[in-house]
């Protein structure tokens, strides 16, 4: 697979041929693995809805961003998700969106997934559990997939199985691990939050991608 070049990427959903609009994004675990996508985000102007469980650290993120970051405190399994992601986008339509929900059902990946009009950016990162050797079934057809900072070896999302993707076009990002001399480590939140904005900024086609290394599977940090 091709690498991405993880310092070119710009954009937010954006449509370099439509009139410029503040773009408004959806992102989901935003005061954790993708807190640091939510700083670059409203930091370069865009408006992001940004929802998690605990609503302190959504009042804190609000604060700290000047208001960019619209609070959508929430369990995702509760009942009426659809509804409050449809009035975080009454008046300013999603342009994209980031989600970052490995505990949440397929159900509540699809609904997320779903409150973003067709045809705009929606990624979805997933944890390295999906790219275990046991997962190597379905083969279904993907989008070009690219390697960001690592090499992905013989596997690549398209191994997934059928329904990974929750909706047509979503991009996926597999999580890795990134090895070192001293003992392979998992990602921080910032180089997942780059990676995740860097599939997001990419132009069409749409790719998914692989952070870091799944194989060997044995590599695979223990903690």
């Amino acid at each position: 697979m091709d690498a991405i070049d993880t310092d070119s990427a710009t954009g937010s959903g954006r449509d370099p041929g439509a009139r410029r609009t503040t773009p408004h994004l959806l992102v989901v675990g935003a005061t954790g693995a993708l807190l640091p996508a939510v700083r670059t985000l409203t930091a370069r102007g865009d408006t992001v809805t940004a929802m998690a469980r605990t609503a302190a650290d959504l009042r804190d993120l609000e604060r700290s961003t000047h208001g960019a970051a619209r609070p959508l405190a929430r369990d995702f399994e509760a009942p009426g998700l659809r509804e409050a992601l449809a009035r975080a986008a009454h008046d300013t339509p999603f342009t994209g969106a980031l989600l970052y929900c490995p505990r949440a059902s397929p159900a509540t990946v699809r609904t997320l997934a779903g409150a973003v009009p067709p045809g705009r950016p929606v990624v979805l990162a997933l944890t390295s559990e999906h790219a275990a050797p046991d997962g190597e079934a379905g083969h279904e057809e993907s989008v070009e997939a690219e390697s960001i900072e690592g090499d992905a070896a013989s596997w690549s999302p398209a191994l997934l199985p059928a329904g990974a993707r929750p909706t047509p076009g979503c991009r996926l990002l597999v999580l890795g691990w990134r090895p070192r001399p001293e003992g392979p480590r998992w990602h921080t939140a910032g180089e997942i939050s780059e990676a995740a904005l860097r599939v997001l900024d990419a132009g069409p086609p749409p790719r998914d991608a692989v952070l870091g290394r799944v194989r060997p599977w044995p590599t695979r940090p223990s903690a």
